[in-house]
């Protein structure tokens, strides 16, 4: 019987993939209509990319920041954006994405509970039964203006204050699948898929070389810091949009290194391309920050493709 589930479950992977790369060949991310963005280092296309155009695009969902991937709970095959997750069934040989309900693995990952309300009426206000929670003012209206239940789930907790990364307080209220935030008059939603995503599934590719098909979700632990591998940035202070240096060591000889910024306000930046560690096991590269990053701490990650070896700066961006 478990033979037969895993041959099942291995069929399913194939008719899978072969929905999302519609037979094309590897390696050409225009031949299999994939779009590249420089901003994360990942590949949209196929079934997903379909589905973020249609709905709202980087608006709503962000850019994507991780590759199709084969989740290891269910082997569906998802891919994380900044402010969501696609996952993938299949009916009927059809391909019909589904999203993630980020809202509340982020909330239970913070141990973050909000208690139902009771039954209420009121003018301009919307009393939701299946979770106790209302929703009301500009949350209610971009609400029902983008997608509503099918995008972003019922509210599960009330409009509260709550400080964020980047040391700011703001309204916000959570949902199934997303965090609202009042800015000013707007809302914009909060960042929960580059807070969820699986930190072996965050380092970006080349423009040119896109996975050949959705990749193995693999295990968090090839992420984890490993003591003595000292790195540095320098200057560790400067302002934004500057070129700064990025040395690591500890890799093994001739390997290459991928890496991503953490950014001061949530979420993750990809460096658009790889180090390649000296024989020592050394990296010396330059990365630049961006003239519209804010002020605030951040760090440089960078993880050895062959090792699996993790080092981490931090620096800081000043005005």
């Amino acid at each position: 019987m478990s033979q037969l589930r895993g041959r099942r479950a291995g069929a399913l992977i194939l008719l899978v993939a072969a929905i999302l790369l519609a037979a094309l060949p590897a390696g050409n991310a225009q031949a299999q209509g994939k779009i590249y963005f420089p901003q994360t280092g990942h590949f949209l296309g196929g079934a997903f990319r379909s589905f973020w155009e249609r709905n709202g695009s980087v608006e709503i969902f962000g850019y994507p920041v991780s590759p199709e991937f084969v989740q290891n709970r269910d082997g569906r095959v998802a891919q994380y954006f900044e402010r969501a997750r696609f996952e993938l069934d299949v009916v009927n040989n059809q391909a019909v994405i589904s999203l993630g309900l980020v809202g509340r693995e982020f909330t239970a990952a913070r141990g973050l509970g909000f208690p139902p309300v009771a039954p209420v009426r009121a003018p301009g206000l919307r009393f939701f039964p299946e979770t106790g929670h209302t929703l009301r003012g500009e949350f209610r209206n971009f609400w029902e203006r983008r997608g509503g239940l099918r995008i972003f789930g019922y509210p599960i907790s009330e409009e509260f204050v709550q400080q964020l990364d980047d040391g700011r307080n703001y309204l916000v209220q959570y949902f199934e699948r997303a965090r609202f935030e009042l800015v000013g008059n707007r809302v914009r939603l909060g960042l929960l898929g580059s807070a969820l995503v699986p930190c072996q599934l965050r380092p970006g590719f080349p423009p040119n070389a896109p996975p050949p098909g959705p990749v193995p979700e693999g295990s968090s632990e090839a992420c984890f810091v490993i003591p003595g591998f000292a790195a540095r940035v320098f200057p560790d202070a400067s302002a934004p949009g500057t070129t700064l240096g990025f040395e690591a060591r500890g890799y093994a000889g001739g390997e290459e290194v991928a890496m991503w910024i953490n950014l001061a306000a949530g979420g993750v930046r990809a460096i658009p391309y790889r180090a390649i560690a000296d024989a020592d096991g050394v990296v010396l590269v330059g990365f630049r920050t961006l003239t519209s990053d804010p002020p605030g701490n951040y760090s440089i990650v960078g993880q050895g493709l062959r090792s699996g070896r993790v080092t981490v700066a931090g620096f800081r961006l000043v005005r």
